[in-house]
């Protein structure tokens, strides 16, 4: 089995997966697809999905972190970054949502998203401008200023600093927790207005080089045809599902899902499982015939199409 990650450098989330992928040791295809739309070679994987990364594991698609950490654990047998339960994951869950808006509203504040875009030619910052826009069409990524987000991050590092300690959040080892909380605050560390907030707290920054040396794993640059003919030349591994499905759907049911949250843009296909950690749909294509595409159940509405 093959993994694919499809990502591109500054990405955030991106980031999230790679340290995982580091974590487990792993050996990955990099698949760096565009900042922006389009992205020709991933659409057929994903059925439209838009939002970074996607993790395809020959024909099984994983669209959101929060499933493809899933997915990577399962795939290693990992029964650690798990263990810590209920606690562990409303801390990766806050990160991965509050702790998100706070650094995006930082990290696009006026100064900050020009050092990012420095290197950008004008007509390249408008694209990734209206890009980002038309992702958040009819939602609001952050509702609040970079003074606001700015006093939210002092608060949450206070915190922080306190809590790691010389391990980990739960620990000697690192949970889902860490990841999440991790690659929100790399994202603060790699813009230059903002990596100086960072400074003041040693236990944050120590715990971050922590979890910098897992590293990426084993690294195989790969393309996004690669991706596709792999996914063409595999079954679909099943979902193995054992919940029953919520009343009013049945299996092979034709359905969207579609995320709550922004980048709201439904992807269609056959119902092949759905518990309370994800749901799965079945779906055809030239470029990649029967794959499966799997989401996180909380933060996405399946409806029938």
């Amino acid at each position: 089995m093959a993994i694919f990650l499809h990502h591109y450098p500054a990405s955030l989330f991106s980031e999230k997966v790679r340290v995982l992928l580091g974590y487990f040791g792993a050996t990955w295809q990099s698949v760096e697809i565009p900042s922006i739309m389009p992205r020709p070679l991933l659409m057929p994987l994903t059925g439209g999905y838009r939002k970074t990364p996607v993790l395809s594991i020959d024909a099984n698609v994983y669209c959101d972190t929060k499933i493809i950490a899933r997915a990577l654990a399962r795939h290693f047998d990992d029964q650690q970054l798990y263990a810590h339960g209920f606690n562990a994951h409303r801390v990766a869950d806050w990160a991965d949502s509050q702790l998100f808006q706070v650094t995006v509203a930082l990290n696009f504040s006026p100064d900050a998203i020009a050092a990012m875009m420095g290197n950008l030619a004008p007509e390249e910052a408008a694209a990734f401008q209206q890009d980002r826009a038309e992702l958040a069409k009819g939602a609001s990524i952050v509702s609040f200023g970079p003074e606001a987000a700015a006093a939210y991050l002092r608060h949450h590092l206070e915190e922080l600093e306190a809590a790691v300690g010389d391990g980990f959040l739960f620990g000697p080892r690192p949970s889902i927790a860490d990841f999440s909380v991790y690659h929100c605050l790399w994202f603060v560390q790699n813009n230059p207005v903002n990596a100086p907030r960072l400074e003041p707290y040693r236990n944050v920054l120590a715990w971050m080089a922590r979890m910098a040396a897992f590293g990426h794993g084993s690294v195989v640059d790969s393309s996004g045809e690669a991706a596709l003919a792999a996914a063409r030349d595999a079954a679909p591994v099943p979902p193995g599902l054992g919940a029953p499905l919520p009343q009013g759907f049945a299996p092979g049911q034709n359905v969207t899902v579609t995320p709550v949250d922004y980048g709201r843009i439904p992807v269609a296909g056959r119902l092949a499982g759905w518990d309370a950690q994800e749901v799965v749909i079945e779906r055809d294509s030239d470029e990649t015939g029967t794959v499966m595409v799997h989401f996180p159940s909380a933060g996405f509405e399946v409806a029938a199409a």
